[in-house]
């Protein structure tokens, strides 16, 4: 009966210990590269000036730094992808290099922001075909891209007020304020920019019209106090210091305006 308890014994204790070994991690001898999965989810700023940005994926090598580059190709995986080339992203080249001394290198690939919608997520899948070394292994990485949006427009601005349809040019200060606490939405403190407060006895555009700024797209909307849908009609500059552009009304009141933020910040792209 000792002996059938001992037996027991070795067998458990035998199951246990290759139990336990396959949990191990197996160190990889040699040299070897392999994409990077541990940062996999990329955020990028919609600018709203259709520039392509770098895409940061890394291919790692799994060995000292080497004396001379190291050469990789990869190829995306389509069917593993909803990105789509040539519009959320450009393939600058199938190859790409980890230098001399580096212990990394980048895919090089470009996203494009503006392509992307705020609320939309972008999975792009790559796979390391060859390298001058050994591939760590032939499994693909996916990696998911989303962008954001940033407003800062809220301050004091000077304005030049021409073509109007007071036939009269105006000067003076508008303060945008961020509306209702929401980003990207702004009360202007007088949207007609010195021309009804001249004009028409001190009094300024009211009611619902809002100017907002999302991912680089600029608009004005809403109605005054005497029911007129207010619009901004074009964008003429942006993405400097000057902010120029044209705005009517329903009534027939018109204008273009430039601004300069007394920040001393410039402006950034804006479309209509």
């Amino acid at each position: 009966m000792k002996n059938i308890y001992l037996l027991v014994l070795g067998i458990t204790g035998i199951f246990l210990f290759n139990s336990c070994n396959d949990e191990i991690v197996r160190t990889l001898q040699g040299e070897y590269v392999g994409l990077d999965n541990t940062t996999t989810t990329f955020i990028y700023l919609r600018a709203g000036d259709n520039q392509p940005v770098d895409f940061t994926g890394q291919v790692n090598l799994i060995a000292v730094p080497q004396t001379a580059p190291i050469d990789f190709t990869f190829e995306v995986v389509d069917s593993l992808s909803n990105a789509i080339e040539n519009v959320h992203y450009t393939l600058v080249s199938n190859t790409g290099t980890i230098a001399a001394g580096a212990t990394s290198g980048i895919l090089p690939i470009q996203i494009n922001p503006d392509n992307i919608d705020e609320d939309e997520n972008i999975d792009l899948t790559i796979v390391l075909t060859s390298a001058d070394v050994t591939l760590a292994n032939s499994n693909p990485v996916t990696y998911k891209i989303s962008v954001t949006c940033e407003s800062n427009l809220a301050g004091t601005a000077d304005y030049v007020h021409t073509e109007n349809w007071a036939g009269e040019d105006f000067t003076g200060t508008v303060e945008f304020e961020i509306f209702d606490n929401t980003p990207g939405t702004y009360k202007i403190s007088d949207f007609s920019f010195g021309s009804f407060e001249t004009l028409s006895a001190g009094l300024v555009p009211t009611g619902t019209i809002l100017f907002t700024h999302l991912c680089g797209v600029v608009n004005i909307a809403g109605t005054d106090q005497y029911g007129e849908s207010w619009k901004l009609e074009e964008v003429i500059e942006s993405g400097g210091p000057v902010f120029k552009f044209k705005w009517s009304d329903t009534y027939g009141d018109f204008g273009t305006v430039e601004l300069t933020r007394q920040d001393g910040n410039d402006w950034p792209p804006m479309t209509k």
